[in-house]
């Protein structure tokens, strides 16, 4: 029986150690869901952006283009829109417009650091959201 004392530091070790890396696991997913979602909202405001460019530009000078997007203003909506905030800046995007013009689609790629990445031998996680808007019709 002497032989046994202490056989169990080992194994309370190797649980602590299990459930610290789940616990970083977790954390890390966590955050890297977080960043997925706060780059699907960029998007989604950066598409609304370049959509609500059309009509504006309509309104300001008496046209009714029928709410055709023009690459230019799309470029300069989504730039301003993503110029608002210092952490947007980094973010790569790609637009596509329709056949017709009325359409935007907007690939969003961004880097970030993972929580924990070294640990999981990681230290970026690349995230991709796309979003499309259709520019209003005005009449």
């Amino acid at each position: 029986m002497r032989g046994d004392r202490g056989s169990t530091v080992p194994l309370i070790l190797g649980f602590f150690l299990i459930a610290l890396l789940l616990v970083a696991g977790a954390v890390a997913l966590g955050d890297a869901f977080v960043d997925q979602r706060n780059l699907q909202d960029v998007c989604d405001g950066a598409a609304a952006a370049a959509a609500a460019s059309a009509a504006d530009l309509d309104r300001e000078h008496g046209l009714a283009s029928g709410g055709s997007l023009h690459f230019t203003d799309v470029e300069s909506a989504v730039g301003t829109y993503l110029s608002r905030d210092a952490g947007r800046r980094d973010i790569r995007v790609r637009a596509i417009l329709s056949d017709n013009a009325t359409r935007i689609t907007l690939t969003c790629e961004q880097s970030m650091p993972l929580a924990f990445g070294a640990f999981f031998g990681r230290a970026d996680v690349r995230h991709t959201a796309t979003s499309s808007a259709r520019a209003a019709i005005l009449g």
